[in-house]
């Protein structure tokens, strides 16, 4: 695992914003070292990592919003509402501007889990036909 001071998360190329087209896969590994950085850290972070590391946490936040928001409809039961928690909180966090202190960007880095692990592990998918066959009957 990389450790806060690491140059590997310092050269990280910058995610797409939210707004972009999906055709950048999601780099989990990127992802994954990024967060863990941050928490397995056995030192305080100085203010140079505090700062890079927050705006490379956003960043992720902002590649995964959109990608796990495109499956959660096709997920179900206590996943489908875990990720619907996740989301909400997540872009309330983006919409609300997180600073550069311990805490949040320790928020940052547990946010960039939940959606990482939901992406990769959604549970069984609803079929799109299936999918709209529930809706209709709400």
């Amino acid at each position: 695992m990389a450790d806060a001071s690491s140059s590997t998360t310092a050269t990280c190329p910058s995610p797409r914003s939210a707004g972009a087209s999906s055709d950048m896969p999601v780099d989990a590994n990127t992802i994954r070292q990024s967060y863990e950085a941050v928490l397995s850290s056995t030192r305080p972070l100085t203010g140079d990592d505090r700062s890079r590391l927050s705006g490379l946490l956003r960043g992720h936040l902002q590649l995964l919003v959109p990608e796990l928001a495109r499956i959660e409809p096709r997920m179900h039961g206590e996943q489908r509402r875990t990720a619907q928690h996740v989301l909400t909180r997540t872009r309330h966090m983006l919409a609300e501007g997180t600073g550069t202190s311990s805490e949040s960007i320790w928020s940052l880095a547990i946010q960039c889990r939940a959606l990482l692990t939901l992406h990769q592990h959604p549970g069984p998918l609803l079929t799109w036909l299936a999918h709209a066959a529930a809706e209709g009957r709400s």
